[in-house]
Parts: structure tokens; sequence; C-alpha cells
């Protein structure tokens, strides 16, 4: 049977749900709205607050140290105090001062060494500029760095400083080997003539990007500076500014120039003028130069009577007495000023003479106490071999050395290489394989040995020596110093509160070093040798096919090994003397004895019998 379907349910009418009006429903929606914005200016608030208070939170955490995030070249300062980021960068700058500087262009690889450019890093510049990053006044700059240095580092450029010259120079280099064509125009000088060089456009780097991309890449910490581009080139100048300076050189060197010096006129012929001149482009100018060296040059035999060159404070000694000879203030033509003026066109000139004042004043050689003779001494040779010429040259060099105080002498650093040209013949000299061999400068060990034990005596800090490898019966045995350049060095420090200076004196057969200074109430005196060990030559043979057998001849007497100790013995009035032991030890070399090996000859043959007589 058919299912009857319910009757319909229908709602009961109730009041509280009944339609509103429409002001009412515009008046919930507004507050709807209100409602929505406040909760987003609330979530917004309470961001910006978390954001403010990480920020202020990084400046209390961070007071004193540079905030997170915060990069200088390749080191991470973040955190760091000043001291330890001076620390972080000093390594990073010593790096960057010391490898050298590459960068490409087109297929030429450049490499130029930072020395060559005065890199320096200004390490404490560069710890201020981290130290303020994150630090503005700018609350909005505070707050929004510190979101930012959470997901990227915040680069502070190392402050650098270049010799722009030197920088100029070097690109003038780059720009030369990659350029074609580029001539950017000048003058040139063929006795007084003037030859005008037009400028040329070609193709090469661009000077200026090649500028910008080093100093960019130093800033960086970068000593890649990636590729430079190639393209077409413009000269700095052009034909107008070349013919505009040719008009100006032609009209210079159209009569001559007189420069006046100490009331002296001294006229200087156009061919003279012309050698000392040069052009310079300087902001985009073509601008006349005269070297000041140049001029001093041609000018020399006219300044030779009116200038007087200034003489360094000196000594002199007498015995064991020391003077001060007082400086002398000289008297020099500014021939810088005449220069400008040359190049300015002028053929009337005055050179005021300037006082020039000599490096060491008498008020130096004063206030370095040098008064009495400290010590010396002399050591003795045979004459007039070859070694004795170098044992002068060396002399002669270090004569008259003043050594300040707590200053170190270095007898290689004062003689530098021993060459021909400066004097230095071929002599003697012990080599690695402990024969004595030729060598130029041969027989200046002499001398080192001679500066030792003047040092020695004179109670001079020894910082380094080294005895010979063999025992020379000339020196003092386990007091005395050999010499090699640059490996092995003779070298002492002035500990006292005097200058020291070093005179030496020589005949045919010896040579004295004095040292003069001041005895401070010190002295010294030599305990020894005294030998702990001795190494008798071993016999060495060896076999020698031109001798006979059983028959021995000596190549080499060999040298007898020590081990031996010196003290020295440094005295002051009511004070324990001090004692130094020096330990040195001398190598033993065998003595070569070549043995026969060649067979004995044969017996001679007996002699043939005596002819039968004839028959009667």
């Amino acid at each position: 049977m058919p299912v009857e379907s319910p009757p319909a349910r229908v709602p009961r009418s109730r009041p509280d749900l009944e339609p509103l009006p429409a002001p009412g429903r515009e008046v919930l929606a507004r507050l709807w709205a209100n409602q929505r914005v406040a909760a987003i200016a609330f979530v917004v608030g309470v961001v910006v607050l978390g954001l403010v208070v990480a920020a202020l939170a990084d400046r209390l955490a961070y007071r004193n140290r540079v905030l997170p995030g915060v990069v200088a070249g390749h080191v991470d300062l973040g955190g760091m105090t000043v001291r330890g980021a001076r620390e972080a960068l000093r390594e990073e700058a010593a790096r960057l001062e010391s490898t050298p500087i590459s960068v490409r262009a087109g297929q030429t690889q450049f490499s130029v060494d930072p020395t060559a450019l005065g890199l320096k890093v200004d390490v404490p510049v560069t710890v201020r500029r981290a130290r303020l990053v994150g630090r503005s006044r700018n609350p909005l700059a505070q707050v929004a760095g510190t979101v930012l240095r959470r997901s990227r580092d915040d680069r502070v450029p190392l402050a650098i400083t270049v010799d722009r010259g030197r920088l100029e120079g070097v690109l003038d280099g780059w720009v030369a080997q990659t350029g074609k064509g580029l001539v950017d125009g000048g003058l040139r000088f063929e006795g007084a003539e003037v030859v005008e060089i037009a400028p040329r456009r070609g193709i090469g780097i661009r000077r200026e990007e090649a500028r910008a991309a080093v100093l960019a890449a130093l800033a960086r910490g970068d000593s890649a500076a990636g590729r430079l581009a190639i393209g077409d080139t413009t000269p700095a100048i052009d034909l107008r500014d070349v013919r505009r300076t040719a008009r100006k050189a032609r009209k210079l060197l159209s009569a001559p120039v007189v420069v006046t010096a100490n009331g002296v006129a001294i006229p200087l012929p156009p061919e003279q003028v012309a050698s000392t001149l040069s052009t310079e482009i300087v902001e985009s100018r073509l601008v006349l130069r005269s070297d000041p060296a140049k001029l001093r040059v041609v000018m020399a035999p006219a300044l030779a009577s009116i200038e007087t060159a200034p003489k360094d404070a000196g000594f002199t000694v007498a015995g064991s007495t020391v003077s001060v000879v007082p400086a002398v203030t000289g008297q020099l033509a500014d021939l810088d000023l005449v220069a400008r003026r040359v190049g300015a066109g002028q053929h009337e000139i005055t050179a005021p003479m300037e006082p020039v004042e000599p490096a060491r004043s008498t008020a130096w050689a004063q206030q370095l106490n040098i008064t009495e003779l400290v010590s010396s001494y002399t050591t003795n040779h045979p004459c007039c071999a070859p070694r004795v010429d170098n044992i002068h040259t060396a002399a002669e060099a270090i004569d008259g050395t003043i050594v300040e105080p707590g200053a170190t002498f270095s007898l290689n650093g004062a003689l530098g290489p021993r060459t021909t040209e400066k004097g230095y013949v071929a002599a003697p000299a012990i080599g690695a394989d402990l024969e004595y061999e030729d060598s130029v400068g041969g027989g200046v060990s002499q001398l080192s040995t001679t500066l030792y034990n003047a040092s020695f005596f004179g109670c001079y800090k020894d910082v380094t020596h080294t005895v010979h490898a063999l025992y020379i019966t000339r020196y003092p045995m386990g007091r005395e110093a050999t010499l090699n350049y640059p490996s092995i060095d003779n070298r002492f420090r002035n500990d006292s509160g005097s200058g020291v200076l070093i005179r030496t004196f020589y005949s045919s057969t010896s040579i004295t070093v004095a040292l003069y200074g001041n005895k401070e109430g010190r002295s010294c005196k030599a305990e020894g040798p005294n030998v702990l060990e001795t190494i008798p030559p071993a016999v060495e043979y060896v076999d020698d096919p031109a001798l006979p057998a059983g028959t021995e001849k000596e190549l080499s007497p060999g040298h007898t090994g020590y081990a031996v100790e010196n003290f020295r013995v440094i005295s002051r009035a009511g004070q324990p003397d001090e004692r130094e032991r020096y330990l040195e030890r001398y190598s033993m070399t065998p003595r070569k004895i070549a043995r026969g090996t060649s067979p004995p000859p044969p017996p001679p043959a007996p002699p043939a019998p005596a002819p039968a007589p004839p028959p009667a």
C-alpha cells in the first residue's frame, strides 16, 4: 500500500529572528569590519613591537660588539669586540696587501703586486664602519636592518688607500698592452724642435672602468678584479689641445731661459731647456712640464759655485776620545719653483735659495752620548793576498756606521752581496763540502770575526753569529764569526742607552774594529776556551791506479774536530757578575790518503848471452 509522505513542517514565526532593517545591517557590517581592522592592526603592532624589541635587544646584547651579520671583506665580524675585529681584519689586510691583484682583459691576464700600488687597508676605520652598521638614528632603518641581517650579510667595504699615481702607471701599462691604435697625443722634443703627436682613437680597455673595477674588488677584499671589457677607446685630449700646447712650447724654446740664483744669472739655451721638457695629461688637458731633476743636471756646473750642500753631523776620534762634528745647513736653489715657471713658459726666472737641513743634526749627534772608546779588537793576516783586498773593501763599507740605542746592526745588511762591481775579488773560502774554493768576497769573515770580538768585549747583546765549520788557528777558538750572504749573518744589538760608532782601521797585515759609545759602568772579560772534546781526523783511503801498488800519497791532512766553550763575564759596579756560556763545535774532516793500485812493473828481461868467440 502506498506510503503517505508526512506533512511538511512550517516553522513558526519568532519575533527575535525577524530580518533586521537595512540601517541595522550596515551598523553590524561596520562593526565587523572594524573588528577585523583592529585584529590586523593588533597583529601588525605585535609584529612591529617584536621587531623593535629585537632591534633593542640586538643593541643591548651587542652594546660593545659588532652586530650579527656584518661582514667586511671576507671576515664575518658579527659578535666581535673592537679588539677582536681589528685582530681578524689585520689578517685579512695582510692577505690582501700581499696577494697579487689579477685581472683579465680579452685573452690577456694581468697581475700586479699590491705593494706596487702602495695598497694599505685602514683597519681601525673599517672596524669603525662595521660598528656603526645597524646603529642608525633612524628607528625604521634599525628595525629593517635587524630583519635583513638574519637573511643576508650586511657588507662593509674595506677602507683602502692606494697611490693614485702608481695606479695610473699600472693602468697605462694595461692600456698599452691591450690597446690597438689608441694614441693620447702629446709632444716630443728633438733638440729644440717641437714635434706634435696627434691623438687617435683605438680599441682597448677603458681606463675608468678598469680603475673602478680594481678599487671595487679591493674594497670587497678580492684580489681578482674579474674581466675587463675591451671596446672603443677615445683619446683623453684632442688635436686642438696638442696644437695649443705645441705653440706654447715653441714660444718657450724661441729664446734662452735665464735663471738667476743668488745673484748669478745662468742662461739655459733652448736645447738644454728642451731636454727637461715633457707633457702630461691633467684633467683632459695637455700640460707642459719641466723636470727639476733634469734642470739640476743641466745647471750643475753653474750651481757648483752657488749652492752649499747640507752636511750631516758626525764624529771624529782621537785615540780613545770622541768629538761631535757639527752639522752644516745647506743652501740650494729652489728648482721645483724654476721647473713650474719653465712649464708656464717664463724666460726670466729668479730661483730663491732655500735652506736645507741635514738629515742628521748636531742635536741628534749630541743626544747619542758617544763619548769614549768602549772596545776594540785586532786580528792579523799575511800581507797582500786577494782576501786582504776583500777585508779592506768590507771594512771601508762599515766605517763610520752609527748604531742607535736599541737598534740591531747586521753585517750582511751593511755589506749586501759581495760583487765585483763593489770591488770584491775572488779569494779562498770554505765551501759546502768543507773544502776551500775561490769565491768573490772570500776573506770577509776575518772582518766579521774582528767585529764580533769588538762587540763581545763591548758587552753588546749577541743576536746571532756562527763559527767557521773548521777551526782556523788565526782566530780565537770558539770566539769567532763566519759570514755568507744571505744565509749566515753576524748581528749584535746595541742594548745600551747610548749610540755606537763603528770605526775600522787596517794595514797590510791587520784589521781593527773599534766601537765608540758609552760604557755606562759595565765591562766584559772572556774566560776560556775550554776544549770539551777533541776528534782527531779519521783516515780515508782513496784508490789511485796512477800510483804503484804498495805506495801511498797524502792528499789532505784533514782537520781536527772540537767541542769548545767560552764564557763572557759582564761586570757592573755594585751588581753580581753575569756569565754567558757559548758552546761551539768544529767539524772533523778526514785525512785523505791515495793508495796505489797499479801492479808493479814486470822484472827486466835477462841480458842476452854473449856471442861465442870465433874459432882460432
